[in-house]
Formats: C-alpha cells, sequence, structure tokens
C-alpha cells in the first residue's frame, strides 16, 4: 500500500459520514480492505473505470473536506504536541481526562 493511500484511510476514518453511501463503501473496500479495482468492480457489477471514477472523486472530497475542515492535521498536532510531554505532564493530563 502507498503511503499516500495511508493520509486517505485516516481521512476516511474522519469524513466517512459525509460521503454518499456508495462512496464510502467503494473507499473502504479500496482503502481500508486493500481490494483492487477489479476486485471491487466484480462485486459491485460495475466497470473497472466507474470504480476508478469513484475513488478519484473520493480522493478530491476528502481532501477537500480536510482543506475546510482541517481535523486530521489538528489531530496530528495535538498527538505530536502530546509526545514531547514529560511523563509527569502526561500524569497529569490522565487526571484531566
Amino acid at each position: 500500500m502507498k503511503i499516500e493511500e495511508m493520509g486517505y484511510i485516516q481521512l476516511l476514518d474522519l469524513y466517512k459520514g459525509l460521503l454518499t453511501p456508495t462512496k464510502a463503501e467503494v473507499a473502504e473496500m479500496y482503502f481500508s480492505c486493500d481490494l483492487s479495482l477489479t476486485e471491487i468492480a466484480e462485486i459491485k457489477n460495475c466497470t473497472r473505470q466507474s470504480v476508478l471514477d469513484t475513488i478519484k472523486s473520493v480522493k478530491q472530497e476528502l481532501d477537500s473536506f480536510e482543506k475546510k475542515v482541517g481535523f486530521l492535521a489538528y489531530k496530528n498536532k495535538v498527538k505530536q504536541t502530546v509526545s514531547t510531554l514529560t511523563d509527569d505532564h502526561k500524569e497529569i493530563i490522565k487526571g484531566i481526562l
């Protein structure tokens, strides 16, 4: 799996509910289940080209959602900040959460 695809798995987890059910299903098969375009086309009883078009559309939508909302970038920034905390700080945060 390409490194780029890992980002789309995260975006799909965050924004899947904003996609149509069909797009969400195809994206889940492609990104999470690692099925090929041909395998998805056989399952969905459609052409490989239509699956490819759907994946391209999903990528554009996920990119657009992230550009507008920025939740993945925010989540990654929080993770990075938390990773720099000392053990004492982590104990304090555990007490808060």
